[in-house]
């Protein structure tokens, strides 16, 4: 076991222990966190190097929700419930800052701290405006003070506990009961998922087909009188059904993994999520990296038509210049946090292949400046440019007049805020919220100055396909 060193000011410090353990994340998460009311997997459905697990069962846990309306955040802990009045960043800040640690040598960021989302309307503390009150939280999050580390490299298993300093007996026994329970476990696989059985009611769109088409073509208007480069026009599915997350989340992963794969156990919400898109993160030492996505075609039906539709995004000059526009805009946010000179593109139209899709991707890298912060460089940058368009904050202005309601969850960010200063955050797509009366997933595609609407309107079908396959529904209008 090694220990990390508690900061000045910080009242807690690390605990780490590896061990060696043949057994899956969807296992673990199965037998020691689907049942808690607040839990999570950071998953990366095998396409990543590591997973994390945890819930908000720890004696140091809270849970934070946070309210751009009321300019609030709201607390929970096992002291009980208060409110900060508090911008959100303002507040994630002070806090991180009030509980940072120094972890021992770690090959992985997240070092315990907070894990959950940042909802779109949060656009309203980062140059944007309040136009749409989401039903959900504006950002809900999990304050993790007992989580689980896979390293699917190495086969090992890293268990992290915070102490307060000076007394880590409750640390050392849960290290030490969580061992024994993982230990319990070595060897086995991960019980079949039971079927879904979703009852599917009503299914609909906040916007029909026509009304997206007209939205469409005011996007073009608003191109062609210079408003805007590129606006992300995005459109919400809300389908009515009694849907189980945990085997919802796990057909889904099967059916289509991802490298950001997710689930959020929010109370009586949850988020299912198979997002390919990192919006940003930010290591300890200030290395910084973003992934947006733009140029998505559908997986072709035999090897012939899936190497044609792949050559078809790498060659297409829409798709490379939609793609080029979010670029140029997101070394732009990055570039107001970043020391002078250390904005690079390191690679730039790169086809990527996953279970439904190809994807156009970029990555920009950059070097965080001396006085900056990675919630500095989160609130510079939120939310993702892929979801925007450019330029951004009147891009946003037009959005909000077009759509008809709030986005919530999507279009925001996932990840963790780490007691170490790291980052690690995607951008919510593909990704579905259950609540106790339904879902919804948000759907949607860049609109530039040549854009065929009945194309457009295509694509947001072919994004929609693994929450349509998993719920067994059309796509409503189609």
């Amino acid at each position: 076991m090694c220990e990390g060193k508690s900061r000045a000011g910080s009242r807690l410090r690390l605990l780490v222990e590896r061990i060696s353990i043949v057994a899956s994340p969807e296992l673990v998460f199965d037998q020691l966190y689907r049942h808690s009311s607040h839990a999570f997997w950071l998953d990366g459905a095998d396409l990543s190097r590591f997973a994390f697990l945890g819930d908000a069962s720890g004696p140091l846990a809270r849970v934070a929700r946070a309210d751009v309306w009321s300019g609030t955040v709201g607390i929970t802990s096992a002291t009980g419930e208060h409110t900060i009045a508090s911008g959100f960043f303002d507040w994630l800040q002070r806090d991180l800052a009030e509980h940072a640690v120094d972890p021992p040598d770690l090959p992985f960021g997240f070092c315990l701290g907070w894990v959950g989302y940042l909802g779109y309307e949060l656009k309203a503390e980062c140059e944007g405006s309040r136009a749409h009150r989401s039903a959900d939280p504006d950002a809900y999050l999990i304050f993790v003070d007992r989580g689980l580390a896979f390293d699917r490299d190495t086969g090992a298993v890293y268990l992290l506990a915070l102490a307060p300093a000076g007394d880590d007996t409750a640390a050392r026994g849960w290290l030490t009961r969580t061992r024994d329970r993982l230990a319990v476990l070595a060897g086995r696989t991960a019980p079949d998922a039971a079927a879904l059985r979703a009852e599917v009611g009503e299914v609909g769109l906040r916007h029909d087909r026509n009304s997206y088409l007209k939205m469409i073509a005011d996007c073009l208007t608003a191109i062609e009188r210079g408003e805007s480069y590129e606006i992300c026009l995005t459109n919400m599915t809300s389908v009515a059904a009694a849907i189980d997350p945990w085997p919802a989340y796990r057909a889904l992963r099967r059916a289509s993994p991802a490298p950001f794969g997710a689930l959020l156990r929010l109370g009586e919400m949850s988020v299912l999520s198979t997002s390919p898109e990192r919006f940003l993160s930010v290591s300890a030492d200030g290395a910084v990296e973003s992934r947006p996505i733009k140029g998505t075609r559908p997986r072709g039906s035999d090897p012939e038509q899936d190497a044609r539709l792949r050559r078809d995004l790498a060659t297409s000059v829409k798709d490379r210049a939609e793609n080029l526009m979010i670029v140029d805009l997101v070394r732009n946010d990055l570039g107001r946090c970043a020391e002078v000179g250390s904005v690079h593109v390191t690679r730039i139209f790169e086809v990527q292949t996953y279970a439904t899709v190809h994807q156009l991707v970029s990555t920009i890298r950059a070097t965080l400046a001396a006085d900056r912060t990675a919630i500095d460089c989160v609130r510079a940058a939120f939310p993702g440019g892929s979801m925007t368009g450019a330029p951004k904050i009147r891009t946003m202005e037009l959005i909000d007049d077009l759509e008809a309601g709030p986005r919530g969850v999507y279009s925001g960010a996932l990840g963790y805020f780490s007691l170490s200063g790291a980052v690690d955050l995607s951008i919510v797509i593909r990704t579905l919220v259950v609540r106790p009366d339904g879902a919804t997933f948000g759907v949607g595609g860049a609109i530039v100055a040549d854009s065929d609407p009945d194309a457009e309107f295509e694509e947001t079908a072919v994004k929609a396909t693994p929450m349509l396959t998993l719920l067994g529904i059309p796509f409503p209008g189609r």
